[in-house]
């Protein structure tokens, strides 16, 4: 997806972004950021999408994003950034066992 059309598309979606983030917010989830969750869809939901979507599926796609889904690509972003830093301990870990 283009930069300016995402720009464009997250200004409109911004309701439903702002409804998600509520909702993980009162089951407890402190710590999550708008940005993630934009960047969750746009990297998991929308990743392969060929036709452009309509605003209704788009909108659809974010009510329905489950908390279990979101921890599992935020855990998966964590563990890149640990390892693309060269600060991966359970590689330390493996390479010493072995």
């Amino acid at each position: 997806m283009e930069k300016e059309k995402q720009k464009e598309l997250r200004e409109q979606l911004m309701p439903a972004l702002q409804c998600k983030y509520d909702e993980f917010r009162l089951l407890g989830y402190n710590q999550v950021t708008m940005e993630q969750i934009w960047n969750c869809l746009v990297q998991k939901k929308w990743k392969n999408f060929k036709e452009e979507k309509k605003l209704f599926e788009l909108v659809n796609d974010i009510l329905s994003l489950q908390i279990g889904e979101y921890m599992s690509f935020v855990t998966m972003q964590s563990y890149k950034e640990q390892r693309s830093s060269g600060n991966d301990d359970l590689e330390t870990v493996l390479k010493e066992l072995l």
